[in-house]
């Protein structure tokens, strides 16, 4: 019985010999070391040495007699806590396509393991995207709780411009009390706030440091890294791909990024960087059976011999890691995450060092190479040529613009209950190609279907044996780089059939008497045809709502923007909030967004805080394609704006791309001059605007928010008058400037009980919008701007509502003659989101409940 060992395993003493290994005792014993060992971080790991202190103190006091022998047993080594990098190795990688880079999306690319979070450019929209697959969120982790690390392949908006909102959203669910509406001050500076840290082309952090002056979250924590960088999951090697010209053919740069090619007098142009990935090995599996016959007890030696470690018994006798452990099978060859911007960048890839081991179809191979390369550099000889030197058996995954548009399900689900109310003013989005077509099949490849789900790869000749896929990026799709079983490419789609949507809600009698109401005022659908009458007044303006949320973003409502067709012909933009132009894309469809996008004519800007302006270069980006693929001459459009934007149009221009092409600069403050700022920008004048949108009155109204605030007012030729606060307080000369206009749409960021919050932030209260109204006498009234508590159904309990007040929802679009309709959708609207807006009223009573306490603790503190 010398190798007897007396063990306590949750409350049961377990006597161990050679002889009593059955397998329920072993079953026990693996599931305790997994627990014991390989779980040991942050609350887990202070539960399991609670869970063994309690276990120790039963023992002794349960049974003295064996006390001793258990204490003996438990204590051969202190607990230690296992390093942190050994406790966070992950046994599950996937990577998961956020962004798919096809029409109206940016590119990005999760990196996800069981602990942590990688992004792979961040592009506009890119926080909301990742907000609405249920189905990644399940079963690969694609959320961004956790996200500290985002790499950035090349220095342009399209892989950055989600920087700033990501890390607002990041902040918010960290720090909630940190939020811009809640206080102008900053919160524990230094402690609990969450960092992003950037990685990429040198200068590419200056994106977000810019963009943050713009933000009134003064918590956000963005910083750089330079070099290789390795943590417990991953080791990424950024690899430089860079354009070199002539001195003399060389464009200025700013001094700090000039490089020259030592000896043959060239000058660095421009720079992108490809990631070479490499997942850190996994830990052994510790085999139970080998353990039980070399006597390794349960506790720290376990650990020990899964990291590599030899370990003492008690008799003296040493064991080794190979004695007890069996190796996990696995595929670990690297992945690879590569730009090439243009054709001209195509020598550098070619000529990487780094890459050449993998290249000539070398037995080194890549798992699977990740291109977010744009579309015609990807489609072109020599990029396919390099794509071909790789091994076959590595897949392929193309995130660009031929590949399928991002579909935001949860507002889908969300339009097509709105869509009961009304299908004129809330009509539903457009359908958009599947992922059915998007696997490539050159003509050497074989045929190939997704979603693709194989066995796990065992060893590494059947990994070189399989042959590589080439897929196009779409909603839902991953790459199981390393799991137990389904390696390669899968997709997890989100099923939304609108129609069950609908049934599911007209089953519930109260949302159903509501509607019933309605229809008695309103109609379901549209009764008058939409050709001709090209200036009907019943008919333009036609307003769209494509963003009416404040701050950052959240799943059902965007950043500020509102496209106003004043005509057949013409088109303003109110506000232009991060990812505006996917917002028009998704409600308008691929043709019909082309078509919008040459309309318009001018975009109103009415301040500087970054939800008001972020989309600014998409969309003039974009307009400028419209353009080109419908063969017009290209008109620049007029950018209305504070002058202090020149700050950031020269900032993109002389960091990003040229830009100053694209449009015609109207400064507000028409009583300041002009000033160099050593950037060229055609300007124009507020005639110019009346002219461009047919407008006999234009007047911008300076408002009570921050420096340099602006609303607006204008009157179209057909006498239509309409007002637009921006962010502000309840203001005088906005009063003035709008009287008698025919609709005022005004922000309502706050609810009436948060008036001080609304002092604060320099924002409005719901009644105090709808008190502008009145004295502004205004015809129609839309609230807007919510704060992103309010993700579904503003609280209207309270408020005293006129007959000519509306609420402006995301994809919202109103006309002349169904303004009149708004008021009346209120209660059935109310109705149909009663659960969201029951949940939202418990939590304002426990946050009531909470600043009660907090002031009453604060007061009897004082007193004393």
């Amino acid at each position: 019985m010398s190798h007897c060992k007396h063990v306590v395993f949750k409350d049961t003493r377990i006597l161990l010999t050679p002889q009593n290994t059955v397998i329920n005792t072993l079953r026990q014993f693996h599931v305790y070391c997994s627990c014991r060992i390989n779980l040991t971080m942050g609350k887990k790991n202070r539960r399991n040495q609670m869970h063994n202190n309690s276990i120790r103190e039963n023992a002794t006091n349960s049974n003295p007699t064996t006390a001793g022998v258990v204490h003996d047993e438990m204590r051969v080594r202190p607990f230690k806590k296992l390093p942190q990098p050994l406790a966070k190795i992950p046994t599950k990688i996937n990577l998961v396509v956020i962004a798919t880079g096809g029409p109206g999306t940016s590119r990005s690319l999760l990196v996800t393991t069981e602990y942590q979070r990688y992004m792979f450019n961040c592009g506009e929209g890119t926080q909301r995207l990742a907000a609405m697959s249920r189905s990644l969120r399940a079963s690969a982790y694609a959320k961004l709780a956790g996200l500290e690390h985002v790499f950035i392949t090349h220095k342009s908006w399209e892989n950055a411009g989600g920087l700033l909102g990501m890390a607002m959203t990041l902040e918010g669910q960290k720090n909630p009390d940190s939020k811009a509406y809640l206080t102008r001050d900053k919160l524990h500076p230094g402690r609990n706030n969450p960092r992003i840290t950037i990685h990429g082309p040198p200068g590419v952090e200056n994106i977000a440091w810019m963009a943050k002056k713009f933000s009134d979250h003064t918590n956000l924590n963005i910083v750089r890294h330079d070099g290789v960088f390795k943590d417990a999951a991953l080791t990424v090697t950024p690899i430089p791909v860079c354009l070199w010209a002539a001195e003399e053919d060389a464009a200025p740069a700013p001094a700090k990024r000039q490089r020259r090619l030592s000896g043959q007098g060239e000058v660095l142009v421009d720079e992108a960087y490809a990631y070479l990935c490499q997942a850190q090995p996994q830990l052994p599996k510790i085999n139970v059976e080998k353990c039980v016959e070399a006597g390794v007890t349960i506790g720290p030696m376990v650990g020990c011999l899964q990291r590599g470690e030899s370990v003492t018994l008690d008799d003296g006798r040493v064991v080794h890691p190979n004695q007890v452990t069996d190796l996990v099978p696995s595929d670990n060859r690297p992945f690879l995450v590569v730009e090439c911007p243009s054709l001209d960048f195509l020598p550098s890839l070619r000529q990487c060092s780094q890459l050449q081991p993998y290249l000539e179809k070398s037995d080194e191979s890549l798992a699977v190479i990740v291109h977010m390369t744009p579309a015609d550099v990807f489609k072109s000889e020599g990029y396919q040529s390099w794509m071909s030197g790789f091994h076959d058996s590595t897949d392929h995954m193309v995130i660009n613009r031929d590949a399928s548009e991002a579909d935001l399900i949860r507002v889908r689900d969300h339009q097509a209950r709105l869509n009961l109310i009304s299908q004129e003013v809330f009509p539903m989005l457009p359908d958009f190609d599947k992922c059915a077509t998007n696997v490539v099949n050159p003509a050497d490849k074989p045929e190939a279907a997704l979603p693709q789900k194989e066995e796990g790869l065992q060893t590494k000749s059947s990994v070189l044996n399989k042959q590589g896929q080439i897929v196009k990026a779409c909603p839902g799709l991953l790459y199981v780089y390393r799991g137990k079983e389904g390696l390669g490419f899968q997709v997890e789609l989100d099923e939304c059939n609108s129609q069950d949507i609908q049934k599911s809600y007209l089953l519930e009698p109260e949302v159903r008497e509501q509607i019933a109401a309605l229809r008695k005022v309103v109609p379901a659908t549209s009764e008058e045809s939409t050709e001709g009458e090209e200036e009907n007044i019943t008919r333009y303006p036609r307003v769209t709502f494509l963003g009416t949320g404040s701050s950052e973003p959240n799943m059902m409502r965007a950043q500020s923007c509102i496209v106003v067709q004043v005509s057949k012909h013409s088109a303003v933009v109110l506000d232009c909030g991060e990812d505006s132009y996917g917002q028009l894309y998704r409600f308008f469809g691929k043709t019909k967004s082309s078509q919008i996008l040459c309309k318009i004519k001018a975009i109103f800007i009415s301040h500087l805080h970054a939800d008001h302006h972020l989309g600014l270069f998409s969309l003039m980006k974009e307009r400028k394609i419209a353009f080109d693929e419908s063969d017009k001459p290209f008109v620049p459009l007029l950018l209305i704006a504070p002058i202090q934007m020149r700050r950031w149009m020269r900032f993109y221009h002389q960091e990003m791309e040229k830009v100053t092409h694209l449009f015609r600069f109207v400064r507000h403050q028409v009583e300041l001059s002009e000033f160099s700022d050593g950037v060229t920008m055609e300007t124009a004048t507020f005639e110019d605007v009346k002219k461009e949108l047919n407008l006999t009155e234009y007047k911008s109204v300076e408002v009570e928010h921050c420096n340099n605030a602006f609303g607006v007012s204008f009157t179209h030729a057909n006498g239509f008058k309409l007002v637009y606060s921006g962010d502000t307080r309840p203001c005088d000369s906005l009063v003035a400037a709008g009287e008698d206009c025919d609709l005022l749409i005004h922000e309502a960021t706050h609810e009436d009980s948060l008036l001080e919050n609304a002092k604060a932030s320099k924002h409005s209260t719901f009644s105090e919008a709808i008190d502008v109204g009145k004295k502004m006498k205004a015809k129609n009234t839309i609230l807007t701007h919510f704060s992103q508590r309010y993700t579904y159904m503003v609280p209207l309990f309270d408020v005293d509502l006129p007959q000519n007040v509306g609420v402006a929802f995301d994809n919202m679009q109103v006309t002349p003659k169904t303004l009149r309709y708004l008021p009346h959708m209120i209660p059935a609207l109310t109705s149909l989101f009663f659960q969201e807006l029951q949940r939202f009223e418990s939590k304002n009573i426990r946050r009531v409940r909470e600043e009660a306490e907090t002031r009453s603790q604060q007061s009897r503190a004082d007193s004393q």
